[in-house]
């Protein structure tokens, strides 16, 4: 009895995978890329409604010759500017957006924008962390020194929540710069800046 052999069927080769790419960029670029689209979106609707507030009648009536010196300079400032500071963000958003756009499109410029935007958000979480902190600090400031026992507990308590969101709000940025330091480090790593220069003309 004999047996035919079946003919060697071809071997079939593994092509290459990718294109080198790293593969966390992309995933990274489109989620940054949604969350700069939203951010705009909601600045300009506050910018909007800044411009409203601004030129509202009843608002100035309610603001004049109010006395405001229980608010800190710095919440009064962005009380003041509070149309530019909503397009300042706007801006940022946008210019964040454009960087993710680059990333997927491979331009060296889009690298090193996010990057610094990186470095300016993380700061800008800071900010807010005093801020947050010198409203505390004026409210108990302006509580008259000698007072019934209800004021004494208010201010306790304004002393015990200015701990409680300073700290949480301090944790937060300090978090965030650290995601933030540690997405420079990926995004500076050589095979990242390698790829991006094999683009470079």
């Amino acid at each position: 009895m004999s047996s035919i052999t079946p003919p060697l069927l071809p071997v079939a080769h593994p092509r290459p995978k990718g294109d080198g790419t790293p593969t966390f960029l992309a995933p990274l670029a489109k989620s940054v890329l949604v969350v700069c689209i939203v951010s705009a979106v909601c600045w300009a609707g506050g910018a909007v409604l800044a411009a409203l507030l601004a030129q509202s009648a009843w608002l100035k009536d309610l603001l004049d010759g109010a006395d405001l010196s229980w608010m800190p300079s710095s919440l009064r400032w962005f009380g003041r500017h509070a149309v530019a500071v909503n397009v300042g963000m706007l801006v940022l958003s946008l210019v964040g957006a454009a960087a993710c756009w680059g990333l997927l499109r491979r331009n060296r410029w889009a690298l090193w924008t996010f990057i610094v935007l990186l470095v300016v958000t993380a700061l800008l979480n800071f900010v807010g962390a005093w801020v947050i902190d010198e409203v505390f600090r004026q409210l108990i400031v302006h509580l008259p020194p000698h007072a019934d026992a209800d004021a004494g507990q208010l201010r306790r308590d304004l002393q015990m929540q200015r701990v409680i969101y300073t700290g949480l709000t301090v944790l937060t940025a300090l978090a965030f710069a650290a995601l933030h330091a540690w997405l420079v480090a990926r995004v500076l790593r050589p095979d990242v800046r390698r790829w991006f220069a094999a683009k470079a003309p």
